[in-house]
């Protein structure tokens, strides 16, 4: 089993974070904050400035789009009670940064 970390973040305020090399994106559906790891799995595109059109999201860099239902799937699991959220992400050798950036994929 895989080191974790814990992350609490205040939802939208905190709508990134970064955990050494990762990072993760808060993505809103049904009411429920879901992170998703940014990293595009085919060419490592930046997913968090990718367009929502319709059900999907599309790279930015390379144009495939991933459904979003599923990304919240494959996202990591969330616990959230009113605006803070709380994460356990895998450690990527440093301490997790919650932070606000410009993120598209809304």
């Amino acid at each position: 089993m895989s080191a974790a970390v814990r992350v609490e973040l205040t939802w939208p305020r905190h709508n990134v974070v970064v955990v050494g090399e990762q990072r993760y994106f808060g993505l809103e559906r049904d009411g429920a904050v879901h992170l998703i790891a940014s990293r595009c799995p085919h060419r490592g595109g930046p997913l968090h400035l990718g367009e929502v059109e319709g059900n999907g999201l599309r790279c930015p860099w390379h144009g495939n789009s991933f459904r979003v239902d599923r990304l919240c799937t494959r996202g990591v699991s969330t616990v959230q009670r009113g605006p803070h959220v709380i994460a356990y992400l895998p450690d990527g050798g440093a301490d997790p940064v919650a932070t606000n950036t410009m993120v598209l994929a809304q």
